[in-house]
């Protein structure tokens, strides 16, 4: 088991989100003095729980008892997500940002799409995977295109959870604003899609 807190040093990094400290212990009353044995394994044990992130024997959505669920955490489930802790863990130990799950991805858009649908009531065109033309005449392919009436179009796309400020798909910085581009953080999605959806509306109507 393990738990985490913000650093407490002397300086800021803990408060600024910065830096953490990790605790590895055992799960028997009393401890069995596994966890006092990671410290010579070095980051294999990081590099492991990292592998069974991506690679959960059910491939689960988000989490469940075959990789990250316990009964000792039932009360944080609903909090638990392993593309977001890989995405975090592989950041950690090789100072890279990795690609975001694409299926996982997939699967938030045509949420949110079916979201879009259902709250706009036919009120706009809404296309999925629709190919455009971006800066310099290369072809984007926007995950929903929104046209209004008036025939204003919108890119609306997902940010992974780590890059808010950036698509998950680099390529459609390629835009440049043509058609304005409205992004949401894949996450928000996941855990408030009305939240979502109506701040979509909001910048598409303002």
């Amino acid at each position: 088991m393990a738990e985490y807190r913000p650093a407490l040093t002397n300086n800021d990094d803990g408060r600024q989100g910065l830096k953490a400290e990790i605790f590895l212990y055992d799960t028997l009353s009393g401890g069995a003095g596994f966890a006092s044995q990671l410290a010579d394994k070095g980051l294999e044990p990081f590099r492991r729980a990292l592998d069974l992130m991506r690679k959960c024997p059910d491939g689960c959505d988000a989490s469940c008892y075959r990789c990250l669920r316990s009964f000792k955490n039932k009360f944080e489930h609903g909090l638990l997500d392993r593309h977001v802790g890989a995405e975090l863990l592989a950041y950690l130990l090789d100072g890279k940002l990795p690609a975001f799950n694409e299926a996982r991805l997939k699967a938030s858009i045509m949420l949110l799409l079916a979201d879009l649908h259902r709250q706009l009531d036919g009120s706009m065109k809404l296309e999925s995977d629709v190919r455009v033309q971006g800066a310099g005449g290369h072809p984007v392919t926007v995950p929903i295109l929104a046209t209004r009436p008036d025939g204003k179009r919108f890119a609306i796309a997902l940010s992974a959870p780590l890059t808010v400020e950036y698509p998950a798909d680099t390529e459609l910085l390629r835009l440049e604003g043509n058609p304005p581009l409205i992004l949401k953080n894949e996450l928000v999605v996941r855990g408030n899609l009305a939240a979502a959806t109506r701040e979509i509306q909001q910048e598409i109507n303002a």
